[in-house]
């Protein structure tokens, strides 16, 4: 029961986030990528990630189909959620002022460490370039400003 109503809840929070990008004004005509596009982006992937879970929720013989769901609390491993949590917060704490890329990149080390990744140089690698490509898709091509913080790139 759990499945089908956290899938109809995302169903819904989907079809939301689509009618308030469509209420969002279009930009200039002389925008490459208007204001709405993003949202839209968002809604659509959240849509079509809702209706694979609903379709998933609603089969016959589907874990949430099932009257004697076993009790998610306990399985719940709650000292990870909080490591979770806390990295979020130093992440919104630290963000302006050591900039966008430093920390997303230590941020991404720190989430796939909790997740259970024991191979920290890839871990670098791949959040530093994760961070670097969109910082640059943002900061430079879209000109949507994000904070350099304590090293600016000389890009």
């Amino acid at each position: 029961m759990t499945q089908r109503i956290v899938s109809l809840g995302f169903l819904l929070a989907a079809l939301v986030v689509l009618a308030q990008a469509v209420a969002i004004p279009q930009g200039n005509g002389y925008q490459a990528v208007g204001p709405r596009a993003f949202p839209l982006l968002v809604g659509g992937g959240l849509a079509v990630v809702a209706v694979i879970g609903v379709v998933q929720a609603f089969r016959p013989g589907a874990a949430g189909a099932r009257e004697s769901e076993p009790d998610e609390a306990g399985s719940t491993h709650w000292p990870s959620v909080l490591w979770l949590v806390g990295a979020l917060a130093g992440y919104a704490l630290l963000l302006v002022p050591a900039g966008y890329w430093q920390t997303t990149t230590v941020f991404f080390v720190a989430v796939a460490r909790v997740l259970g990744s024991r191979r920290p140089v890839r871990d670098v690698l791949v959040g530093l370039v994760l961070a670097l490509a969109t910082y640059f898709l943002f900061d430079r091509l879209l000109g949507i400003s994000l904070p350099p913080g304590l090293i600016r790139l000389a890009i």
